[in-house]
């Protein structure tokens, strides 16, 4: 009896092992993927909406490194104080009330949007993946702002069926709501990059990460990384009305995220 047990054991060892090497895509080796291109200016201002936090903040960071003139939209009961440091402009506007964001968008002859709004599985109410993402387009279109690069996740349109099972099944509500920011953003006539990213660490660049044209690509990636790879989309024009994977083939599996 105790034998069996014992391999009982061994096998959902070996289970659970599997499941956190293939819970990644790592399998499948993306294709089209994009030439590096040095960075360039977008040529003016800048505004970023989820800019006080997570990958919108290290994208705040680098814009400002590259010597950009950055605006950042918040909330009233945003923490700013990582943005007053960097000397990043702030202007007031949430994202669910379309006045608010047409103002922000008004307030200075923006060349470029970069939008990383979104929810967790956990935030449930008065979720901005769509309706937030469509006033943020809106109002863009509205004002002239043409260039617009926006951050979603594998999952979402014609990746759908690569993202990992159980984080299909966790995030479908946000799955489907990024899906439906991205249809709008496609039809709006703006110059869009849509990047998608599979599970996000906060753990340190890599400098491998690129961006593939290719729906069926998924890795993990820290922030940072995807960071980069949003400026660089950013002023390259090859890269408008496209859709990529951001992917890092050194975190291709679960496991990397549990070293960083």
């Amino acid at each position: 009896m105790l034998r069996i047990i014992g391999y009982i054991l061994l096998a959902l060892v070996a289970l659970a092992a599997s499941y956190v090497f293939w819970l990644s895509g790592s399998s499948h080796v993306p294709v089209n993927v994009l030439a590096p291109a040095p960075y360039a200016s977008p040529g003016g201002p800048v505004i970023v909406f989820g800019g006080t936090r997570a990958t919108g903040l290290e994208i705040v960071r680098m814009l400002r490194e590259r010597g950009e003139d950055v605006t950042v939209a918040v909330r009233p009961s945003s923490d700013t104080a990582a943005l007053k440091a960097l000397g990043v402009k702030t202007v007031l506007a949430n994202v669910l009330d379309a006045q608010e964001v047409n103002a922000a968008l008004a307030s200075a002859p923006f060349k470029a949007v970069i939008s990383t709004i979104g929810t967790s599985r956990g935030d449930q109410a008065n979720r901005p993946d769509f309706v937030g993402n469509r006033n943020i387009i809106d109002a863009a279109k509205a004002v002239g702002a043409m260039r617009f690069v926006f951050i979603t996740v594998i999952g979402a349109g014609d990746s759908a069926e690569t993202a990992p099972l159980p984080a299909r099944r966790a995030l479908a509500e946000v799955i489907r709501l990024k899906t439906q920011a991205e249809d709008h953003l496609k039809a709006s006539g703006l110059d869009y990059t849509i990047l998608r990213p599979g599970g996000l660490s906060d753990g340190g660049a890599t400098g491998t990460a690129f961006l593939a044209e290719d729906p069926q690509a998924f890795s993990y990636i820290s922030r940072k990384d995807l960071a980069t790879l949003a400026l660089d989309a950013l002023g390259d024009p090859a890269t408008i009305g496209k859709v990529y994977a951001a992917y890092d083939p050194s975190r291709k599996t679960l496991w990397k995220m549990f070293n960083d």
